[in-house]
């Protein structure tokens, strides 16, 4: 097919116009929640808004789910045959959702060719599984049931494998949810993927796929020494290479999970000098920086570069751990609003930012 027709990218922008609307309706709606419940607009809660912004993240894309079908349903008036799998398993599912949330249904059903004529779309290589559960998603927004097993551990192979969908059918909201499912379940749990599951993650994932990110985070900011040397399975090469760099290089994301702000002291009050936790260098209180979870310390260099490592006490840091911190880091918002629209657009203010630094 040839995507690149005028007529699809006039399609695609109004799909992009009329989901971020409602998006945008919906992430203002939670907003509105949160002020009444007393958790914005405090500055002793802040610590509290911070551990709820992974959970806001989720219940947004939840909420503009909510908000579609309650007010847009009614007027769906087409459905669309989905046929997956060897099997040819057929899907009924409602066009203009379809639409809504992908480029590629959109392109495929709403454009000039033979599937949109016949608002039929086969996919003989994905799983019957894996579009079950995107199916779930498309009318629930909700990943929050069916990703463990009667044990209760995560299966996280399955929401792995929803992210290669979700990738390849162009679902951005999908991917997103499926990154907060996975952070939510091994916070929940204490847990991180199996072996198996970095062999997915490497072998049918893109490169440079936010869940990447993620995951190697979980093994770095987790204790996972152990589990890394003696589980008799072997783990996918390139992702242990991954953790070897995020281990071993200074990055941003690692200086910005940290609460920084200007480390002063009261009248009178005596400091202890401190070394830079990236340089060692020693830093001076009025004058460097000071995370107000963990009070490690860093000196104005290494901040206005913006960098930090990763040292063998991550795990202790349990405040810090970058997915707690911000999760919107590892979404994308191509089609979606940023996680912080709706923060920056209330004018609320956050512990000081790396990229708000002098």
């Amino acid at each position: 097919m040839d995507f690149s027709t005028e007529e699809y990218i006039n399609d695609l922008e109004l799909i992009r116009q009329r989901s971020g609307e409602l998006i945008h309706k919906a992430n203002k709606q939670r907003m509105d929640e949160l002020v009444r419940e007393g958790l914005v607009g405090n500055g002793g809660t802040r610590n509290t808004i911070q551990r709820k912004k992974s959970s806001i993240a989720s219940t947004a894309s939840g909420a503009a789910a909510s908000l579609a079908l309650r007010t847009e349903l009614k007027n769906c008036k087409s459905m669309a045959t989905i046929i997956v799998g060897p099997t040819r398993t057929e899907f009924l599912l409602h066009t203009d959702l379809l639409t809504a949330c992908s480029p590629f249904f959109a392109a495929a059903l709403s454009g000039s060719f033979a599937e949109a004529e016949s608002q039929t779309v086969a996919l003989p290589e994905e799983a019957v599984p894996s579009f079950e559960y995107f199916a779930q998603w498309l009318y629930t927004r909700s990943l929050a049931h069916d990703t463990t097993n009667a044990r209760g551990q995560p299966t996280y192979f399955v929401l792995l494998e929803l992210y290669a969908l979700a990738d390849r059918l162009a679902v951005e909201g999908l991917r997103n949810a499926a990154v907060d499912r996975v952070a939510e379940l091994a916070e929940q749990t204490n847990s991180v993927p199996t072996p198996s599951d970095t062999h997915i993650l490497y072998d049918r994932i893109r490169d440079g796929a936010p869940m990447r990110r993620l995951v190697t985070d979980l093994f770095a900011f987790k204790k996972t020494d152990n589990l890394l040397e003696t589980h008799r399975d072997n783990w996918n090469n390139k992702f242990l290479r991954d953790l070897v760099v995020t281990l071993k290089r200074p990055q941003k994301h690692a200086l910005s999970r940290h609460a920084l702000v200007e480390w002063k002291t009261r009248h009178g009050e005596k400091w202890t000098p401190y070394g830079c936790d990236v340089c060692k260098i020693p830093c001076q209180a009025n004058r460097d920086w000071r995370c107000e979870e963990c009070f490690r310390v860093f000196c104005r260099g290494c901040v206005i570069r913006g960098l930090s490592g990763c040292g063998w006490d991550w795990p202790k840091e349990g405040g810090c751990k970058p997915w707690l911190r911000d999760m919107c880091q590892y979404h994308e918002h191509g089609l979606t609003p940023s996680c912080h629209d709706e923060e920056n657009k209330s004018g609320g203010k956050a512990a000081a930012r790396v990229g708000s630094m002098p």
